[in-house]
């Protein structure tokens, strides 16, 4: 059996944003919901053995984006217009 000092078991729970704080960054409690927001908003994470997802701290924390998020996709009103 493993021991863990508390300092390191406080350390390895600090490096994860509590499901709190997910939900609160979402703003959203489902947890697809919050996959979605995760991906629009270009934070990175790992869905755990049932679906959660994680968040790196340092991601939240980081002021250089680590992916941008996604342009919505718009229709070409243009291209309708075109005569030949």
């Amino acid at each position: 059996m493993t021991r863990f000092r508390s300092s390191e078991v406080e350390f390895v729970s600090n490096l994860w944003l509590s499901p709190e704080e997910v939900t609160e960054l979402t703003a959203r409690k489902k947890w697809a919901a919050q996959t979605r927001a995760l991906i629009s908003m270009g934070i990175p994470f790992k869905p755990n053995a049932v679906g959660r997802p994680l968040v790196e701290r340092a991601a939240v924390m980081s002021t250089t984006p680590t992916a941008s998020p996604r342009r919505k996709a718009t229709p070409n009103w243009n291209a309708l217009h075109k005569v030949a």
